[in-house]
């Protein structure tokens, strides 16, 4: 009797060791009780007041260094990034844009099109709501570019790709295409002008389904694979909250959320994905993830006060900007996909330059090296010098 009382009580224990050590990774994760001090802020600029707003991703081209930049109305942002929220279509006044940007600060729209029954290029006509997206190069004329851009049309979502030759000031639509796996896309990675990959964040959209999901930090996402003959098929499932996806090489990164950390994969013969490693985040939330192909650095924006980020994503503010942050870190990749990457914090904002950041890039492009930082929410873009 004994020894089995004295069993019980070992089990008891490092289920309690092994609970309190859960808790304390969530609490760091969300950075509870914590506050921090800026690093490498003082030089960052903010710019595009008023017109880069909503900069959920940018992307920049390893060919010119030029920046292309998804940006939105943060008002409608504010609605259909929370869905179960109540929702007015007047919100949606003002349409979404892609825009590019050179060194100097300077940008200018890239108009979406598509092609009409008589052969004109007219204005796109169908709902637009940017999150993620992606661009491929052509190999044999890198001025030849697809852009697949996640759409959060009302009632489906999709993925909208476009094609665009650089140096033109609009891009002409080329097909839209959902799937009932594609119940949540998030961010994109284009492997062909037609077959990419799309991180799937959650599995329910709505309703308690989706909060218990999230709040049991299930492993519901996936990322689902759409083929060159336009066949969808999950790729890797069971991850938890799946956000940004990048890849270098034969080496496919995943940022998860709810279990904060990024997830390495190799490409398959047939593009399923085959899971190697995965490198922990301690002191943040990750979103999107960006590669400086000069470098071979990964750079990752991180939430550091999630319960302040969702404050802010709702109600946009001073009040709130102040409360919330960010941090981004840069992570080393190896040869080796199953191996840890090392990485270091290379900016660190409290909130009072920009709450919240949902995108790092690196741009390099005549003499000029900088760090474009973007955020769905904000009514600025911020460049940093490197």
């Amino acid at each position: 009797m004994y020894f089995r009382s004295f069993s019980v009580l070992a089990v008891a224990a490092v289920a309690l060791a092994l609970l309190a050590i859960q808790v304390k990774t969530t609490l760091d994760a969300i950075g509870f009780g914590k506050t921090y001090t800026n690093v490498n802020t003082t030089s960052c600029r903010q710019i595009g007041h008023g017109v880069l707003h909503g900069c959920e991703d940018i992307i920049v081209d390893p060919h010119t260094g030029l920046a292309y930049l998804a940006c939105g109305s943060i008002a409608a942002r504010q609605r259909w990034l929370n869905p179960d929220d109540p929702y007015d279509i007047a919100h949606e006044a003002e349409t979404d844009h892609v825009y590019v940007m050179g060194e100097n600060d300077t940008f200018s729209e890239i108009h979406l099109l598509e092609t009409a029954a008589d052969n004109r290029l007219v204005p796109f006509s169908q709902p637009l709501r940017l999150h993620g997206f992606d661009i491929y190069w052509d190999p044999a004329d890198p001025r030849l570019m697809t852009f697949m851009l996640v759409n959060h049309q009302p009632g489906n979502p999709a993925i909208s790709i476009f094609s665009f030759k650089r140096g033109a000031d609009y891009m002409v639509h080329v097909e839209t295409v959902a799937s009932e796996l594609l119940r949540s896309p998030n961010n994109i990675l284009a492997l062909s002008p037609r077959a990419f990959y799309a991180t799937n964040d959650v599995k329910y959209t709505h309703g308690i389904k989706r909060s218990l999901s999230a709040n049991l930090r299930l492993a519901h996402g996936s990322i689902v694979l759409r083929n060159e003959t336009g066949h969808f098929s999950v790729a890797a499932p069971a991850i938890r909250y799946p956000n940004g996806i990048a890849r270098y090489n034969n080496t496919v990164l995943v940022a998860s959320c709810s279990d904060p950390g990024i997830r390495t994969f190799s490409i398959n013969p047939d593009y399923t994905l085959q899971p190697h490693g995965r490198t922990n985040i301690r002191d943040g939330i990750p979103d999107n993830l960006s590669v400086d192909t000069q470098s071979g650095y990964v750079y990752a924006t991180t939430f550091l006060k999630i319960g302040q980020t969702h404050k802010f994503f709702h109600s946009p503010s001073l009040e709130t900007t102040r409360t919330a942050g960010t941090r981004i870190r840069r992570f080393g990749l190896t040869d080796n996909a199953a191996q840890k990457m090392e990485s270091e914090s290379v900016l660190v904002d409290g909130g009072e330059l920009m709450p919240s950041a949902t995108v790092a890039v690196i741009q390099r492009r005549n003499q000029v090296q900088r760090m474009l930082v973007g955020c769905v929410m904000c009514n600025f873009v911020v460049t940093c010098p490197i």
